[in-house]
């Protein structure tokens, strides 16, 4: 499976400062453990997954280690990807 990580450096208009998310948009979803390898793998504090359904977009954030419930930084990268 082919799939395409992008990197933000969030809250910043200056490359390498801010704060970093990895936000991975998903044309299906994928299973818990796989969103939370993904997540391990790239290690940072954050990593976004936009989830397509429809129209809309479901929206998940894992750190290395757990899913978050909510991720502020996350949630602002997953917008900047989807305006870009």
């Amino acid at each position: 499976m082919n799939q395409t990580i992008t990197q933000v450096d969030t809250l910043t208009n200056i490359p390498f400062k801010g704060n970093p998310a990895a936000v991975c948009v998903l044309e299906t979803s994928q299973p818990d453990d796989w969103m939370q390898k993904i997540a391990q793998e790239i290690n940072l504090s954050e990593t976004a997954f936009l989830i397509k359904q429809n129209d809309k977009y479901n929206l998940r954030w894992f750190t290395p280690r757990v899913e978050v419930l909510l991720c502020g930084h996350g949630t602002l990268a997953s917008a900047h990807v989807l305006w870009s």
